[in-house]
């Protein structure tokens, strides 16, 4: 996607900044390139308007090769391979003086409070550090800097660099074991503009007391719909309807709705 000013190319499994896709907008004050597999930042030398790089989700290290970008005011590095915290400041602290917002959440030399509420002190020695370093931000992990800290990085920031960990004990997702799964669509379907199905909402809301009512009313709507039933289990029923929709019944015994 593009505009006059911003650039965002998520998801598109570049390993590299795209600098020939780029090359023609070297104007644009916005770069989005996250969730790709980049692993160095370079080539940006002619983006001297940029104000903000999301490279978040990508495979980017502590060694990079940052070029000195003058009006850069947002640097967002969450969940990338920076393990070496004093590499990469080194690698970015004069090249961006104009920096106010950094983020590097997810990362390897980013203690992990955020995620876990473990290791409070070694997150707060990781923002001396960084605030010491860099003077001018205003947000660090999307947190704001207080005045206080930022005295306190001015006393003991140079010496505050936390310990390099050695596992990341980022709590997972949870997951809700009832929750149904379901298959996706084959390859073919799943091709945007090539698949006949869509799902819809419905408000309709069918209520019977007792299972007949349902078997009924779903064996008249596949044969007035040219429909089949290809998927079922003690709460829900799938219908294909052969020209353009899905629909979906659930319910138990005491009543059943269309859901899509």
């Amino acid at each position: 996607m593009a505009n006059e000013d911003t650039i965002a190319l998520p998801g598109q499994d570049y390993d590299a900044v795209p600098i020939d896709v780029l090359s023609k907008n070297t104007s644009i004050k916005t770069l989005d390139l996250s969730y790709n597999n980049i692993k160095k930042v370079e080539s940006l030398e002619s983006f001297k308007q940029l104000t903000s790089l999301v490279l978040d989700n990508n495979r980017i290290g502590s060694n990079n090769t940052f070029p000195n970008l003058p009006n850069l005011k947002t640097l967002s590095l969450n969940n990338n391979d920076i393990s070496d915290l004093k590499e990469f400041i080194e690698s970015i602290k004069n090249k961006f003086p104009n920096l106010t917002f950094l983020s590097l959440l997810k990362n390897p030399a980013c203690p992990n409070y955020y995620f876990t509420g473990l290791d409070f002190n070694d997150y707060q020695k990781y923002r001396y550090y960084i605030l010491y370093h860099l003077k001018n931000l205003k947000f660090l992990d999307s947190t704001p800097v207080t005045p206080e800290e930022i005295k306190e990085a001015e006393r003991q920031g140079i010496y505050s660099i936390p310990a390099k960990p050695t596992q990341q004990d980022i709590i997972p997702d949870e997951v809700d074991e009832d929750e149904p799964v379901y298959k996706s669509l084959s390859s073919e379907l799943a091709q945007e503009g090539k698949g006949k199905a869509s799902f819809g909402v419905s408000t309709y809301v069918y209520y019977g007391r007792q299972s007949e009512d349902i078997i009924s009313l779903i064996s008249n709507f596949t044969q007035s719909n040219n429909s089949s039933i290809v998927g079922s289990n003690h709460q829900n029923l799938l219908i294909f309807n052969g020209a353009n929709s899905t629909s979906c019944f659930e319910g138990g015994l005491g009543g059943h709705r269309r859901c899509c």
